[in-house]
Order: C-alpha cells, then structure tokens, then sequence
C-alpha cells in the first residue's frame, strides 16, 4: 500500500494529483476556460453571485443565465429556415393588424378556462371584441410566438383594449371597476 492511496480513494484528490490539462496551457485556451466555466458554475449555482478560485484564477460568477428569454430571437433567427422565418414575420403582421383593426382583441385557445372567463366578463359588460382561437387556426402557434415577442407574454388570453396590451385574465379581473371606462375609450360599447 503507498502513501497516497487514501487520497486516491477521493475523488478531489484525483483532481488535485492529477497533472495539468493541456487545454489551460495555452493562453487562447486558457482564455476560452475563463469564458466558459464562470457560465456553467453559475448555472450550477442556481445564478448566485460567488467568488471562486480553481488553478489559482479567482473568478467571479455571472448572474446571467445560459439561457435567457431575451436571446431567443437571435437563437431563433440563427438556426430557422427561411420559410419559417417569413412565417413568423406574417405572424407579426397578422398580429398587429389584428390589434389594430380592433377596439379589443382577445387571442385565447378554445379549451382555456381563463380565456373562457374572459370573454364571458367582455360579453356580460356588452363589449364588441375581436377574438382568434389559437388552437382552431393554421399559424395558431406562429400568432403566439410573435405575441410573445411583442409583449413578452406567451400566455393565453393576450388581451388588447384600444391598441393596449392589457395582459391575461387576471390583469383584466383587476381592472374590473377601470373596464367600463376603457371599453367606452376605446369604442367597444
């Protein structure tokens, strides 16, 4: 038996015995390391803000997660095809005139209890609203990705009072006592 077999039993002592990688040798790999590892330890670390050390370099986590929301386009515009690219710019369009066209549009999906909830408020307060089904159209799935782009909400309903993003049910239930006034502003009573 040596004298390091109880270190080799851990696994840390595996790492710290074992001899340097030939990827941080090199400074243009070294630096591709100090690029990349504050970004998988913060992801690791649930995004908390630490100090750390590994080979003598003291890093400092990213609060910035690997994914973010707000990169979704570019990945999106990166790796679409053009067709869906053009699919998901008529979806935009349709969108917009939609809201556009409309003193209130709702887009819902058939089968939502909130949606359905909606609209039963909208029609028990006399309201002319535009509603699309998402579920029961062909770019259904397109009309809710560019909805999401618009207004950072990929939910169902997306409400719009006189060209307005009001939000979801919950956001119109709250403006309950406001919605005759904002219905009447925007002419839909």
């Amino acid at each position: 038996m040596s004298l390091f077999s109880p270190l080799m039993a851990s696994p840390r002592a595996l790492v710290l015995l074992s001899p340097p990688l030939p990827m941080l040798q090199t400074p243009s790999r070294r630096l591709t390391i100090n690029r990349v590892l504050p970004r998988v330890v913060s992801y690791t670390q649930h995004h908390q803000h630490r100090p750390y050390t590994y080979k003598s370099h003291t890093f400092t986590t990213s609060t910035t997660p690997i994914y973010s929301p707000n990169l979704s386009f570019l990945r999106r515009l990166f790796s679409a095809s053009p067709a869906q690219l053009e699919m998901a710019a008529a979806a935009k369009t349709k969108v917009q005139a939609i809201i556009d066209e409309n003193p209130v549009a709702v887009f819902s999906k058939s089968y939502c209890p909130y949606c359905k909830a909606t609209k039963a408020l909208l029609n028990e307060k006399g309201a002319k609203f535009y509603s699309i089904e998402l579920d029961q159209v062909e770019d259904g799935s397109a009309i809710q990705a560019a909805l999401g782009e618009m207004t950072g909400q990929t939910s169902v309903p997306n409400i719009f009072i006189n060209k307005k993003h009001i939000g979801g049910n919950s956001d119109l239930q709250e403006k309950k006592s406001q919605l005759t006034n904002l219905l009447k502003e925007a002419g839909a009573l």
